[in-house]
């Protein structure tokens, strides 16, 4: 694993949030995230289409599920670099990446929207839930642009509205009903859900000099191991409900209220493969011209 020197970090918010507490829980809960979006990466990489020998990029890693899979789809000739601004989840990605795969993926602690790639390095840039945090898309998806080939392919994976995603509208409901609301802030501030208009982000991909951006809805169900107390457990560990609880600052008390309301809300999730947690997701696709 790399880190470069970059004197300018437009996201040092970002930088300090997943080198912290958040980026630590995300660690140690690798596992179970992992198997929770596992449906989502297959569609993800099913549109990207990994090629054999291709060359390709993926963008706000985390601890390395994607970039995994893509190595073993790239081949032998293929590479695969994957970036992060968290010193953290890349360390854990470094941890767990087999021997078979390690000569075929090389890790950078960097910021995207500034690093230095190597200019038409790459055939395809994959990213999932790893682009809706820049200060400034637009400069971060002109410098992705600047890394792909000629005719390059972008396929990245963001989040639809909150309101048709119970994973995160369930506690966002939970923690509000106990605790008030928090702050309002920009819908386009970095975060989850920056990239839940897609007619907004259709148009950062046209000013970043894409081609032919697209985007689609799709429905996918997010599979968390274990039953409701199991996934109740998980958001009020990760997510809305935990990051209104610290900026309100809920007692334990309040994070028992909270997470039986959230126990109750997930009953109709259940089912006889365990909780499943319908999803909606904007998978954009473009090309470098």
């Amino acid at each position: 694993m790399s880190r470069s020197a970059e004197t300018a970090q437009p996201n040092e918010e970002q930088a300090r949030y997943w080198r912290s507490t958040p980026g630590q829980k995300w660690v140690e809960l690798q596992d179970v995230l992992d198997t929770t979006f596992g449906l989502v990466n297959d569609v993800l990489l099913a549109r990207a289409a990994p090629a054999m020998g291709e060359r390709a990029l993926d963008v706000g890693c985390g601890t390395g599920a994607v970039t995994l899979d893509l190595a073993a789809r790239l081949g032998p000739e293929g590479r695969a670099v994957a970036i992060d601004i968290s010193p953290l989840l890349l360390a854990r990605a470094v941890e767990r990446t087999p021997a078979s795969l390690a000569a075929r993926i090389t890790f950078i602690e960097a910021d995207a929207q500034t690093h230095a790639f190597t200019p038409a390095g790459f055939d395809l840039l994959i990213s999932r839930f790893g682009v809706m945090f820049f200060a400034d898309p637009v400069a971060a998806f002109r410098n992705l642009h600047k890394a792909l080939r000629p005719g390059g392919r972008l396929h990245v994976a963001a989040w639809a509205p909150i309101e048709v995603n119970p994973w995160f509208q369930i506690p966002r409901e939970a923690a509000i009903a106990r605790l008030g609301r928090p702050a309002p802030t920009s819908p386009t501030a970095p975060g989850p859900f920056a990239f839940s208009d897609s007619a907004y982000v259709l148009e950062i991909l046209r000013e970043a000099g894409f081609r032919h951006p697209a985007a689609e809805v799709v429905e996918v169900d997010l599979a968390p191991p274990g039953d409701v107390e199991a996934v109740t457990a998980l958001m009020t560990s990760i997510g809305p409900a935990v990051r209104i609880i610290a900026e309100l600052d809920g007692s334990p008390d309040d994070v028992a209220a909270i997470g039986e309301a959230i126990a109750d809300r997930l009953g109709p999730y259940r089912t006889a493969e365990g909780v499943r947690v319908p999803a909606a997701i904007i998978l954009f696709a473009a090309t470098a011209p």
